[in-house]
């Protein structure tokens, strides 16, 4: 079952990975590498790229 926000997402990454929730409960270890297993899938964690407008460049302000 995929994450409903990237909130959720983010929460169920790092426990998956072995963080702890500030909180005294939360998601089995289990239940969260399950959800981080269905959010790779989906891409809800992926940087977008930013495009040329927003870094306000172009091929002529590359650098090599």
């Amino acid at each position: 079952m995929p994450s409903t926000s990237p909130t959720q997402a983010r929460l169920m990454a790092m426990i998956a990975h072995g963080g702890k929730p500030d909180r005294a409960k939360g998601p089995s270890m289990a239940v969260a590498k399950e959800f981080n297993a269905a959010d790779a899938k989906t891409g809800i964690l992926r940087k977008k790229r930013k495009t040329k407008a927003q870094t306000g460049g172009n091929a002529a302000n590359a650098t090599n």
